[in-house]
C-alpha cells in the first residue's frame, strides 16, 4: 500500500544547507504552530520507544551493510579503493579536478543556528532527529513504524542527511594496531573504578565502528570535551559558594575545550555525525559521561584528571595510527575551511593556552601547517599529546605530587594578598587635603 500522505508545508525561500539536515529556521519563524506542537506533545508520548526500537534496527542495519562491503572488499582486493568522483594530479591538492558539484556540502564547516528558547530548541532538534530516525529505518524490518511516524508526526523534518565524500571510504584504522600502540606506551595507572569504566567505553567504540573511523572520531570528540564542562561546572560552583576562586585554571580547561570543539567541528565537516545511530550513541554517552566526571571531581579531582588522562592517551594512540595507516591518502585530500581557519587564522592565543608545557619558554610554540588532511590528523595527533601533558600536571598538582599547572607568569594575574595589604596601609597613612582642610586651626 501506498504510503500515507503527508502534509506538505507551505512554500518558502529556501534556506542554508547545513548538512545532517539541521538548517536553521530563520528569525522570527517559528519552529511549529499550536496545533503543531499540540500533535508533537501526542507524538512525543507515542515515539518514546520507537528510539530503542530505531537502534536495534539501525544497528542490524549497519551491520548487514559492514558485511556486504567485507565481502566486496575480499572479492574485489583488500586494498582496492572505491571509484570515486574525485581526481589527483602527481602534483597535490593545488591541481585537484572536482568532478562531484557537491563537493563544496562536504567540506565546508556549520553555519550559526537561530538562537531561541528552551522549547523552541527542544523542538526544532526534536523534529529533525524524529525525521532522520524515519529515515534510517526505512528499508528496515521496521519500515512500516516508520511511516506510522511519519503519520503521526507531521512535524518531522525528513530532509536527507549529508552525504559523505567517497573519497573518506578508502580510509582505514586497525584496532588491534591500536591496542598494540597502547601496549607499547603502556597504560597510565589508575583506579580500578575508574579503569573498569574506560575500558568498557574503548571496548564499546572500537567494536561498534570498526570500519567507520571518521564516525568513531566525532563520537570521541563529542564525549572527549565533556570533562572539561565538568571541570568548569564544578569550579563555577566553588566560586559561586566562596568556596575557592581559581579563574586562571577554568581558562585552562576553556582553551581545552575549545581545541576539542574544533576536532569536532573537522569530524562534522567530514560527515562523521551524518547517521542518526551515531548522533544518538554520541550525545547520550557524552550526557553520562559528564556526571561521572562531575561526581569523581567533586569527590576527588585527582581521579577525575585521571579518568580524563586515560582518554586523551587513547585518543593520541588512536591517531597516531590513522596517520601512519592512512599517510599517502590523507595528502591527497585538501583540508576543510574549518582546519585553515583553526590552526592558520584563528585563536592562537587560545590556541596556545591550553598547552600548559610550552608556556614557560622551554619548549617553542607550536605552529603547526595546515596544506592537507594529512596536516590536519597530524595536528590533531599533536594536540592530544598536549591534552595528556596538561591532564598529567592537573592529577599530579591535585593529588599533591607536582606544581601548578598554571604557568608561573599568569600565577600573579589576580594580584597577590601581600601586595593587596600593602596598598592598604599606604592608603590608610595618606591624609587628603580635603580632611585637612575640613580639620583647620
Amino acid at each position: 500500500a501506498a504510503p500515507p500522505a503527508t502534509r506538505q508545508p507551505a512554500a518558502r525561500a529556501p534556506r542554508p544547507d547545513l548538512g545532517r539536515a539541521d538548517a536553521p529556521v530563520r528569525s522570527g519563524e517559528r519552529c511549529c504552530s499550536s496545533g503543531a506542537q499540540a500533535r508533537l506533545l501526542v507524538s512525543i508520548s507515542r515515539s518514546t520507544g520507537a528510539c530503542l526500537f530505531g537502534v536495534a534496527a539501525v544497528c542490524a542495519a549497519r551491520g548487514a551493510r559492514r558485511r556486504g562491503h567485507r565481502l566486496a572488499s575480499r572479492c574485489g582486493g583488500r586494498h582496492q579503493r572505491p571509484r570515486m568522483g574525485l581526481r589527483f594530479s602527481d602534483r597535490g591538492s593545488e591541481d585537484l579536478l572536482v568532478e562531484d558539484k557537491q563537493l563544496d556540502r562536504h567540506f565546508r564547516p556549520l553555519e550559526s543556528d537561530v538562537p531561541g528558547s528552551a522549547w523552541s530548541l527542544g523542538t526544532r532538534v526534536f523534529n529533525r532527529e524524529l525525521g532522520q530516525l524515519i529515515l534510517a529505518l526505512q528499508g528496515t524490518p521496521l519500515a512500516g513504524f516508520a511511516d506510522f511516524l511519519r503519520e503521526v508526526s507531521p512535524g518531522a523534518d525528513l530532509r536527507p542527511s549529508q552525504t559523505t565524500p567517497k573519497i573518506l571510504d578508502g580510509l582505514t584504522l586497525d584496532i588491534e594496531k591500536v591496542v598494540e600502540r597502547e601496549h607499547v606506551r603502556g597504560v597510565p595507572e589508575s583506579s580500578e573504578l575508574v579503569k573498569g569504566i574506560f575500558f568498557v567505553l574503548c571496548w564499546t567504540l572500537d567494536r561498534l565502528y570498526a570500519g567507520r573511523p571518521i564516525p568513531k572520531f566525532w563520537v570521541l570528540e563529542t564525549v572527549a570535551r565533556l570533562p572539561y564542562f565538568s571541570f568548569t561546572s564544578v569550579l563555577h560552583l566553588y566560586e559561586s559558594l566562596g568556596w575557592w576562586r581559581t579563574p586562571q585554571l577554568r581558562d585552562i580547561h576553556n582553551a581545552e575545550e575549545n581545541n576539542e570543539l574544533h576536532h569536532l567541528l573537522i569530524m562534522e565537516s567530514l560527515g562523521g555525525n551524518n547517521e542518526w545511530f551515531d548522533r544518538f550513541v554520541a550525545l547520550h554517552a557524552a550526557i553520562g559521561y559528564y556526571w561521572v566526571v562531575v561526581v569523581l571531581f567533586v569527590a576527588q579531582p585527582s581521579l577525575a584528571y585521571n579518568f580524563s588522562h586515560l582518554v586523551e592517551e587513547h585518543a593520541y594512540v588512536t591517531y597516531a595510527q590513522f596517520v601512519e595507516e592512512n599517510e599517502e591518502l590523507l595528502r591527497e585530500i585538501p583540508p576543510p575551511p574549518i582546519a585553515r581557519e583553526y590552526y592558520v587564522n584563528g585563536d592562537l592565543y587560545y590556541f596556545d593556552k591550553f598547552q600548559t608545557s610550552r608556556r614557560e619558554d622551554s619548549k617553542p610554540r607550536r605552529r603547526p601547517p595546515c596544506d592537507n588532511m594529512l596536516d590536519v590528523f597530524s595536528n590533531i595527533r599533536d594536540d592530544e599529546f598536549e591534552h595528556i601533558l596538561t591532564m598529567s600536571a592537573c592529577e599530579k598538582w591535585w593529588a599533591g605530587e607536582g606544581p601548578t599547572p598554571v604557568p608561573s607568569s599568569e600565577q600573579s594575574s589576580l594580584g597577590k594578598r601581600s601586595d593587596w595589604v600593602q596598598w592598604s596601609e599606604e592608603v590608610n597613612s595618606l591624609e587628603p587635603k580635603a580632611i585637612r582642610s575640613s580639620s583647620g586651626p
